[in-house]
């Protein structure tokens, strides 16, 4: 099947640890992985997988994963090559949906424009911001979205923010696995480079303070409850330092599960069902998992 992915996607790759593809650094082997650098790549590729029926994943930066130890034994299509980011207009913005929320932030800045200061840290890709209406200090990207252009069952397709069902941590292209995003419209607000800036070192400097862990992580493991981070539940249970072989959960933030060395999915799984087990103990609250586990 490699000559015949290549013949679509010279960029393709066999026998690829997940521990290089997710920041969290943890996961067996991918059989294949697919890098497009046009959305015809990509869109050539998703129908040849769909027709010879291979299991496929797309994969952004890899920031909101967990892959299973055992590996994956279909196509991985990576998104990153797709990066381009265009000014429409004078407060609008394509991008594609490979292109870094980091690469966004200075593209704004560059441009004079407000809106995705706070959205600036995130670590992963716009695609996969959208599918989880990603967020952080009180906004997501939702708030700036005008159009997503998908892929899905042989059409691409456009659809307006009224469209797109967006909710905490949640889209209409979440548990959608047969939907890809190709790009998205953004719309922002007219503003000076130095004001971006200011902005963007403020919200830099708490993500620093609040989220700096110093290992491979997937970001927040659980999904606010009642409004409350589920770090205070987790931190009040005492499980800061909480560790299942080289899983353990962050003593600088508690919603955090870090990687101190070769830790397994399975040890993570482990100790998010401790984790659960223990705030419904003693809050009867039952904690939502945010991240996608492959």
């Amino acid at each position: 099947m490699y000559n015949q992915l290549i013949k679509i996607c010279p960029n393709t790759l066999e026998k690829v640890s997940f521990r290089s593809l997710t920041t969290f650094k943890i996961g067996g082997i991918a059989r294949y992985v697919c890098y497009p650098s046009s959305v015809d790549e990509l869109t050539n590729l998703v129908m040849f997988c769909k027709e010879q029926k291979i299991d496929t994943f797309v994969l952004g930066g890899g920031s909101n994963i967990l892959a299973d130890d055992t590996g994956f034994l279909g196509v991985v299509i990576c998104t990153k090559r797709l990066n381009e980011i265009a000014l429409l207009s004078p407060c609008r913005v394509r991008a594609q949906a490979g292109a870094m929320m980091s690469a966004l932030a200075h593209f704004c800045k560059t441009h004079g424009l407000s809106g995705a200061e706070n959205l600036c840290g995130i670590p992963g890709t716009i695609g996969g911001a959208i599918v989880m209406n990603a967020g952080a200090f009180g906004g997501e990207i939702a708030k700036i979205v005008e159009s997503v252009t998908y892929f899905e069952n042989g059409k691409v397709e456009t659809k307006k923010k009224s469209q797109l069902f967006f909710d905490y941590r949640k889209s209409i292209f979440t548990n959608r696995p047969n939907c890809v995003i190709l790009s998205v419209v953004l719309r922002l607000k007219k503003s000076t480079p130095e004001f971006v800036q200011e902005n963007l070192l403020r919200f830099i400097t708490q993500r620093q303070a609040s989220q700096n862990v110093g290992m491979p992580s997937a970001g927040s493991i659980f999904k606010k409850v009642n409004h409350e981070s589920a770090a205070v539940y987790i931190q009040n249970c005492g499980l800061k330092g909480a560790k299942l072989g080289d899983a353990m959960v962050s003593n600088e933030h508690a919603g955090f599960i870090i990687n101190t060395g070769r830790a397994t999915s399975k040890q993570v799984l482990s100790l998010i069902e401790k984790i659960k087990q223990e705030v419904k103990l003693k809050y009867g609250v039952e904690l939502e998992v945010e991240i996608v586990v492959l």
